[in-house]
């Protein structure tokens, strides 16, 4: 199978070089590894949770990926050999396009990574190449910089060693913030024609009387149970996915049938409504002058009831 190496370059003050802890070497390698298995599937389905039930051949050996050692004098540098998607999913990529964000087949699930890491960094928020969940991912492994690293520099094919992927704690915290903002998923129905199926990746296309795509996830079950009902007008029904941005990135979908006498008035992209409040945001640190310390002893105490009724009736 054709791979490709990739370099992750661990920078830090302490110049561990190719002398790393191993408990810090285990971690980062898990947490590199499970960031690019996420990345893969988001590529391909849209989502970075896989369906429930046996993940198909070609997603095991697109994220097949090898740790070959790692060296250095002053940085650590890691290296990983990862399968190119073209030739890990062959079949998948002989049967054409289904969606223009397709991988390409010169890719591998590094390169979806960096290109991941790349989006975060410039704060774009409307982007298709992560959602909630791999945000916690791409999160997860700048959280490993814990005061031993400052920097992971990660090399991809659009991300050349002199122009890496760089997780710092700016990503870390745009990442975290973007997950915050991330609106929660919310139950819905959406009637429209029922316009593409992948069995390879359980997932479809429904097209919207105003012509507007929604892409959608089968969350248990195959879509070939639904091939009958292809250019057909459906209902779907289960949740909304949304971007940070607060539009809609995609649809869970728990089934999918024929739309009987359903109303129009359901063939439109339903607009999030709850968003997550950032409760790390909400707690601030009390000084002298701020939180309680700026109550206690305001209050003179000797005032009497009488008073007390009329300042507040005042008031009201």
């Amino acid at each position: 199978m054709k791979c490709r190496e990739h370099t992750v370059t661990l920078k830090s003050v302490h110049h561990y070089g190719k002398s790393v802890p191993p408990g810090i070497m285990g971690d980062i390698l898990k947490s590199l590894t499970e960031a690019a298995v996420r990345s893969v599937s988001m590529g391909f389905q849209g989502t970075s949770t896989a369906s429930r039930g046996r993940r198909p051949e070609w997603f095991s050996a697109a994220t097949d990926f090898r740790y070959l050692g790692h060296e250095g004098t002053d940085d650590t540098v890691l290296y990983f050999e990862a399968p190119l998607f073209g030739d890990a999913a062959r079949d998948l990529y002989n049967q054409g396009e289904f969606w223009a964000t397709k991988p390409s087949g010169e890719d591998t699930g590094f390169d979806l990574l960096t290109d991941i890491i790349a989006d975060v960094r410039d704060e774009n928020e409307d982007s298709d190449r992560f959602d909630a969940g791999l945000l916690d991912k791409v999160a997860g492994v700048g959280r490993q910089l814990n005061g031993k690293f400052q920097e992971i520099w990660i090399a991809g094919r659009r991300h050349p060693q002199n122009r890496p992927a760089v997780v710092d704690e700016r990503l870390t915290e745009v990442a975290r913030r973007f997950r915050v903002r991330t609106p929660l998923p919310q139950r819905a129905r959406v009637v429209g024609t029922l316009d593409m199926l992948r069995a390879s990746t359980n997932s479809f296309g429904v097209v919207l009387e105003n012509g507007q795509e929604v892409r959608g996830v089968l969350a248990e079950g195959g879509v070939e149970q639904f091939a009958d009902l292809l250019k057909q007008e459906v209902l779907v029904l289960g949740k909304c996915v949304y971007r940070p941005s607060g539009r809609l990135l995609r649809m869970d979908a728990e089934s999918v049938a024929p739309a009987t006498g359903e109303s129009k008035i359901w063939s439109r992209v339903p607009e999030s409504s709850f968003a997550r409040t950032d409760t790390a945001g909400l707690r601030k640190s009390q000084g002298p002058k701020s939180g309680l310390a700026a109550i206690i002893g305001q209050w003179p105490g000797d005032e009497t009831d009488e008073e007390i009724n009329a300042e507040l009736a005042a008031l009201s």
